[in-house]
């Protein structure tokens, strides 16, 4: 179902066939989540309607990088941004159950983060710019909304899929 490998710094955790899910709502609902922020609705997180299965992969640097640093790290690995992020990171986390979760993504948040596609960023209550992630630190598993602001740390894992000439 899915493979690990390591190149340069970066951990790379492949996925195979992951069909996106096209409102929060169903993400929610066949998710494989302890909770979710009550704020994420059909309405506060549109989705736009996609289809067709993607090899995923989920990248971590393992290290702080700058806000749109990791659209370059990505390319060094022959990957980039998931396209429809959000609809695939939901599809991945309905198929792929924490128990099944590569062992190197242990604590890794894992974000949708689509620099330069207005449908991948969302606002929260308080109309902040923000992406879909799921926060997987200290025990938790919840579907959550992030800001961003500056910079990741190195517990962060981006959803990417392969690089399109």
């Amino acid at each position: 179902m899915k493979t690990a490998t390591k190149k340069s710094s970066a951990i790379v955790c492949s996925f195979p066939n992951v069909q996106p899910i096209n409102t929060a709502e169903e993400g929610i609902r066949v998710g494989h989540y302890d909770g979710h922020y009550s704020f994420i609705t059909n309405e506060t997180v549109p989705l736009q309607p996609v289809q067709g299965a993607k090899n995923l992969h989920l990248v971590c640097f393992d290290r702080m990088i700058g806000e749109m640093e990791y659209v370059e790290l990505l390319r060094a690995e022959s990957k980039q941004p998931c396209r429809n992020a959000p609809q695939y990171l939901l599809g991945l986390m309905a198929a792929v159950p924490e128990d099944k979760m590569p062992k190197e993504l242990r604590n890794k948040d894992l974000v949708a983060a689509e620099p330069g596609n207005a449908s991948s960023a969302f606002t929260d209550k308080a109309c902040r710019r923000c992406f879909l992630y799921v926060d997987r630190r200290d025990g938790l598993h919840r579907l959550d909304l992030i800001v961003v602001d500056g910079e990741w740390d190195d517990l962060w894992a981006f959803l990417a899929e392969d690089l399109v000439p």
